[in-house]
């Protein structure tokens, strides 16, 4: 999927570094990192909604398990609480 999606030098590049963990963990922050931000709305100077920590680490627990599944069942715990942190938002 990832060939079909990204330029053909990135995908490439990232066949190549998939089998080192550290890379691969890089990899995984920067897809967290953009999900968070942009779900959250954060710029450099906003400061990070508790809910967004808790998400982040969840999304990371989730995608190093390799394990569709526990994925799944963190994603969906994410998702409960960004829907929660939202609803709070509404009422102030």
């Amino acid at each position: 999927m990832m060939a079909n999606i990204l330029m053909p030098a990135m995908a490439d590049f990232v066949h190549d570094h998939w089998s080192s963990a550290s890379h691969r963990r890089m990899f995984f922050l920067g897809q967290i990192v953009l999900k968070i931000t942009g779900m959250f709305k954060l710029t450099e100077v906003d400061e990070v909604p508790d809910a967004a920590r808790v998400m982040f680490v969840l999304y990371l627990e989730g995608m190093e398990s390799g394990d569709a599944e526990v994925y799944a069942r963190f994603d969906a715990e994410a998702a409960r609480i960004y829907q929660e942190w939202l609803a709070g938002r509404e009422v102030h």
